[in-house]
């Protein structure tokens, strides 16, 4: 299984990256961090994943082993193939789409291309379950300049015994408020303002 391609960036066109490696030109449908990682004459290093369907194989890039993780995870929902995983990854980055399925934010979610409501439900719902530890951090620049403020906050709310979809959830809604914005900022007031928001639901 190839697990990481190097070589000679011969040409990008939307997110598809040629690379050239040993005489080859492999041609790899990549998400939009992999492609800012290349420039055509320039060498580049890319995670990958080569795919078999009915149509034949696909290789996929992707900018670092966690991209690959949730592309291989999204492909596990009814009716995401490996295109549209792709597609998913191609509009946002990884942890702004794991933010929209711990959040639920269906709205986020229909705006990629190829994705109804009915799949953007499907994978809030089917993929929340799998989206632990490390995968389920949302990190704090996410949502505002507080940076490791929000992390310590949310840190305090998971270790009171909240899911991480409703801390997720929450920080979107402090987030879209304009509440976690502004200089005076403590992790105290940060995590009034998500209890009060949590007792609210």
């Amino acid at each position: 299984m190839l697990r990481f391609l190097a070589g000679k960036v011969h040409s990008i066109v939307d997110n598809v990256v040629v690379l050239e490696v040993n005489g080859f030109g492999l041609e790899l449908l990549c998400t939009g961090r992999a492609v800012a990682l290349c420039s055509e004459g320039q060498e580049a290093m890319l995670v990958t994943y080569l795919h078999f369907s009915e149509a034949g194989p696909t290789l996929f890039g992707f900018a670092d082993d966690r991209e690959r993780t949730l592309f291989l995870k999204l492909t596990t929902v009814k009716g995401v193939g490996g295109k549209m995983a792709m597609n998913i990854l191609k509009a946002a980055p990884a942890e702004r789409i794991v933010s929209w399925i711990l959040s639920s934010d269906v709205d986020s979610m229909v705006k990629i291309q190829g994705i109804g409501r009915k799949t953007a439900e499907r994978l809030c719902f089917e993929m929340r379950p799998h989206l632990t530890g490390e995968d389920a951090e949302i990190p704090g620049d996410v949502y505002s300049s507080a940076g490791k403020k929000v992390e310590t906050a949310m840190e305090a709310l998971r270790s009171l015994g909240f899911a991480p979809g409703e801390v997720g959830s929450v920080f979107r809604k402090l987030k879209e408020s304009g509440l976690l914005e502004g200089d005076d900022l403590t992790e105290e007031k940060i995590l009034r303002l998500a209890l009060k928001e949590l007792k609210r639901n």
